[in-house]
């Protein structure tokens, strides 16, 4: 290692000017405080000193100098972050280490990006398939200035068009599979990953191409399709069009969020430069600190169906974690930001941004409307859902008293109940939450939407009934056999409540089904990656009676475990109440005895929830 490199670069770099550009300081004293971006920090934890040169978390440990802060925030080795500052003072690191191997595939896999950009991009403006690609750009309202802003360009409508191309150009055959250019089926057989779709260079906050997005023109089912993890992409920490929507946001103090890259790019044409765009994932941790240092106010702006509605409704409870300012701007009439700032302009949508609704707002009407359409057990639901998400928020500092006192009030005005009975609601709601800090405090940077919604159920349950969907997808015959036990567990789980619904359904009004068609009705990220993992952990399996019968008993013991569970903390809640205790003590004894075989089959499955 080049030490007089290392001491140039911290001679040379400002560690307040490095982390300011990542984290909102503020100064105190001789130093300078602000939120971890290393854990979910929510009061000031990390120090700068600007004259020691030292970063420091009093919470979480992290520290060091700016190599370090580097290092950690980019998630790359000391060579590559000695490299990223080195590069900011003018300066080319050169000569290979054998520790930088790492460092290498990844400069390896960003120049195929970059070199796979300008290969789209020709394939767009210079070949007769791309200037129909091109044309379907413009029926969408994208103008040839967005076109080349955004640097969009074209996949060919074929197999191999980009893979015999990078091979002309002499890039190894590895390293698009690595950048997830390509791709390779059971058969051992290689082709492009992106074939007949419009693309969209998806970039970090600096500009440079991490991966791509492409919007099929042919009737392949999966409308969109974005590049799959890489060591240089994870959807979860990326969103589209920030390098682009950096300065206004940061101008205007105000970031406007939606869901897919085709809104960002209308938005921005159209005006709304401060626009950005999660990519088929619900809005994360990672992506609320990327924001937090250029903003104070996060508007969300997604679709109006159903999906649209549950993304914005696991999206705030994520951003009011961080304690920022968080709106709701709800789209009429089903449209997309997309469609409606297309067909009402400018001015229409922004008017639209300037009704935006405060987040807790909208989480109480998505209450009222639940409570209002659903029977006694889903209004008992609905109101329970409401309880632990003002619990959860409440205990990161997201809710302060006042509007704890507000919700608390409204909620007793619609059960007709004393303030002080909600209050107590709410109190063994947040005794429940600080009992499961992992259901409410984690770092979900790393998670997928679907991670997310199972995130605090045991791993043996959610493992159990991912293998009987796979089974009632593998075998469509068997979901008779499964059926009663795929209900008993999918009501755990929102994902899984609604595939056991799609299947439902299509048995109902087709008497069966084949997976096809339940993928044809999978119309978010969540539904479409729980069907890829209940197929993948039964592709070797052969769906067998035996088969079916014992995953059923398993997920009917794990499901025993979770009740158990349950009902020892209803009994440590009771303790005052001895009739109350007496009740959940049998009940806690059947459940024991079932799991221990004691009950009959048919008894095990009519269980009290």
């Amino acid at each position: 290692m080049d030490n007089s490199l290392k001491e140039q670069v911290l001679e040379s770099i400002d560690i307040v000017d490095v982390i300011g550009e990542r984290v909102s300081l503020t100064r105190k004293g001789r130093e300078y405080v602000g939120l971890c971006p290393f854990h979910d920090d929510h009061r000031p934890s990390m120090s700068v000193s600007p004259q020691k040169q030292i970063f420091k978390c009093w919470s979480c440990g992290a520290g060091g100098d700016v190599i370090k802060f580097v290092q950690l925030s980019q998630r790359v080795e000391f060579r590559e972050a000695l490299g990223i500052l080195a590069r900011r003072i003018g300066i080319e690191m050169r000569g290979p280490s054998v520790d930088d191997r790492s460092a290498a595939l990844r400069e390896q896999i960003r120049r195929a990006l970059t070199w796979a950009r300008s290969h789209f991009q020709r394939n767009l403006h210079e070949t007769a398939n791309g200037k129909r690609a091109a044309e379907y750009a413009h029926k969408r309202g994208m103008t040839e200035e967005t076109i080349i802003r955004f640097g969009l360009g074209y996949a060919a409508d074929a197999w191999d068009d980009l893979l015999s191309h990078a091979r002309l150009a002499g890039i190894p055959q590895d390293v698009p599979h690595q950048a997830g250019l390509i791709t390779t089926n059971e058969k051992n057989k290689t082709y492009d990953r992106f074939r007949n779709r419009l693309i969209f260079p998806i970039c970090d906050a600096t500009g440079r191409c991490v991966a791509f997005g492409g919007r099929t023109l042919g009737d392949d089912p999966a409308k969109y399709l974005n590049s799959p993890e890489t060591p240089l992409f994870s959807k979860s920490r990326i969103l589209y069009g920030l390098d682009v929507a950096r300065k206004p946001i940061t101008a205007s103090r105000q970031v406007v969020v939606v869901e897919g890259y085709t809104d960002a790019v209308l938005l921005s044409q159209a005006g709304v430069a401060n626009v950005v765009a999660t990519l088929g994932t619900t809005l994360t941790d990672a992506h609320v600190k990327l924001l937090i240092p250029l903003t104070d106010r996060i508007a969300m702006c997604f679709d109006s169906d159903e999906a649209g509605l549950r993304a914005a409704d696991r999206a705030v409870e994520t951003a009011l974690r961080h304690r920022v300012e968080v709106v709701v701007a709800v789209m009429p009439d089903g449209q997309d930001p997309a469609d409606y700032v297309t067909g009402q302009g400018a001015d229409a949508f922004k008017s639209l941004l300037l009704s935006a609704i405060d987040a807790l707002e909208f989480k109480w009407n998505r209450t009222v409307l639940a409570y209002s359409e659903r029977g006694r057990q889903g209004r008992r639901d609905a109101i329970d859902a409401f309880l632990q998400f003002v619990a959860r928020v409440t205990l990161t500092g997201g809710i302060d008293p006042l509007d704890q006192g507000l919700l608390v009030g409204r909620l007793g005005e619609l059960l007709s109940l004393p303030a002080g009975t909600v209050y107590e609601l709410l109190a063994k709601a947040k005794a429940a939450a600080a009992r499961e800090p992992s259901s409410y405090t984690p770092d979900t940077s790393e998670l997928s939407a679907y991670d997310v919604s199972t995130r605090g159920l045991p791993v043996g349950l959610v493992s159990t009934i991912e293998e009987l969907f796979g089974l009632a997808l593998l075998s469509p015959e068997s979901f008779g056999e499964l059926e009663e036990a795929l209900a008993a567990g999918a009501r755990h789980c929102e994902p899984w409540r609604r595939l056991c619904g799609i299947i439902e359904d299509l048995v109902e009004q087709h008497g069966s089904y084949s997976k096809t068609d339940v993928v044809g009705h999978c119309n978010d990220a969540e539904l479409c990656e729980l069907v890829s993992r209940a197929s993948d952990r039964v592709s070797s399996w052969a769906a067998e009676a035996e088969a079916c019968r014992v995953i059923s008993e398993r997920l009917m013991s794990e499901l025993d475990v979770l009740r158990m569970e349950k009902l020892r903390g209803d009994l440590r809640q009771n303790s005052q109440d001895k009739e109350g205790q007496e009740r959940v003590f049998d009940s806690l004894h059947d459940v024991a005895r079932r799991q221990h075989g004691l009950l009959g089959a048919e008894q095990r499955w009519n269980t009290p929830r």
